[in-house]
């Protein structure tokens, strides 16, 4: 294994497992699920506006943040792999955990704050009518919206950011700090309007999540590019895909002809 290839696994190994043991939590705790609940049709439905201070209630909002922040770290950490990269190679040994650590602070708490506006954005689709249609509609017609804009492509071509980083002294944690904030920042005006779908679905809620994410992950490996109007597919996790079966199969046949 080349010095390369093993600092990708150090990146990609942590990432990974945080995501996969995320994953777990909430497929095994899947029942008990609170913010799906309490972002549904079904729920708000019957909801006035006297009842809404009981649904909080009800719905203890530290549960509801732990969800968030779980629903976050299952989908969004494999997108973090060349932000934690960055920070590896762009910083000394003996100060490498600490970078990561204020990369990661700052990251989370732009979504943690933003968790706020989108789960207050899902109540407000919730308020405005009854009919479960209406919900998918404005969720879909929100998504759609921002999936093709330029603002969208803006933030996503942000995500690819390198910026230099200090080595010593307050100057290196400012830019480690900072660096997590706006990857934070840009990641979240990439996703937010994608993320509406797992929390627009009461049932299904699980696929919608894993089909989220894996959208997500394949638009992070499109390569930047100038911003307009225009309908975008992540074609790159496709070739890559082809490729590797390719590779697959002239293995395969070489064998064969062994």
């Amino acid at each position: 294994m080349t010095p390369a290839a093993y600092e990708r696994l150090q990146t990609r190994i942590p990432l990974a497992a945080v995501a996969i043991a995320s994953w777990a939590t909430i497929v095994a705790g899947s029942e008990q699920r609170k913010l799906g609940a309490f972002c549904s049709t079904d729920f708000w439905i019957e909801l006035s506006f006297d009842k809404l201070a009981f649904a909080v209630t009800f719905y203890s909002p530290a549960n509801l943040v732990g969800e968030w922040l779980l629903m976050v770290a299952a989908m969004m950490m494999p997108m973090l792999v060349g932000a934690v990269g960055h920070i590896r190679a762009r910083s000394l040994p003996s100060r490498r955990l600490r970078a990561l650590v204020l990369l990661m602070i700052g990251y989370w708490t732009i979504w943690f704050a933003y968790g706020f506006l989108i789960v207050t954005t899902m109540l407000a689709f919730r308020v405005m009518q009854t009919a479960p249609i209406v919900t998918v509609a404005l969720v879909g017609a929100v998504v759609l919206f921002w999936q093709f804009s330029p603002a969208k492509q803006f933030c996503l071509n942000r995500c690819h950011s390198q910026p230099s980083l200090a080595v010593h002294g307050i100057s290196a944690d400012l830019d480690a700090l900072r660096y997590g904030v706006m990857q934070g920042i840009w990641c979240c005006g990439t996703c937010w309007a994608l993320m509406l779908i797992p929390l627009a679905m009461q049932s299904g809620h699980l696929i919608a999540m894993a089909a989220t994410s894996a959208l997500l992950t394949a638009e992070r490996l499109e390569k930047p590019r100038r911003p307009g109007w225009e309908i975008r597919w992540p074609s790159t996790i496709f070739r890559l895909v082809r490729f590797r079966l390719n590779v697959w199969r002239s293995i395969c046949r070489y064998k064969e002809i062994d």
